[in-house]
């Protein structure tokens, strides 16, 4: 038997509570406050995790939100608290800013 609990009915409980758990947390973000930073030319993994290092740092204050993939050569990246995007966007040492639209910045990775 796994470690999920089974309710009176015999339904496996543990998952759905975990899921509720997760959507309460605070795993939102908040649209005002999200940037979204697409980066294009990303071939390996290593390059991922400098990116996405370095954009930890580069939030309002301490505390950051993120969420990443890669999906071919493009990194994706949802960052938060950030409230400034255009000087957000000059923060960027990764790679070349090519477009800076509503909460959506692009950008080609240099090595």
């Amino acid at each position: 038997m796994s470690a999920s609990y089974l309710s009176p009915r015999g339904t496996r409980v543990l998952p759905i509570v975990t899921l509720a758990l997760l959507t309460l947390s605070g795993c939102n973000f908040d649209p005002a406050t999200t940037v979204n930073i697409e980066v294009s030319g990303v071939t390996a993994s290593e390059q991922s995790e400098r990116i996405t290092e370095a954009l930890k740092g580069m939030t309002d204050g301490g505390g950051h939100k993120m969420t990443s993939s890669r999906s071919g050569e493009v990194l994706s990246v949802r960052l938060s608290p950030v409230s400034d995007v255009e000087a957000f966007s000059k923060k960027i040492n990764f790679g070349e800013v090519t477009e800076v639209v509503d909460r959506t910045v692009k950008v080609k990775y240099v090595p």
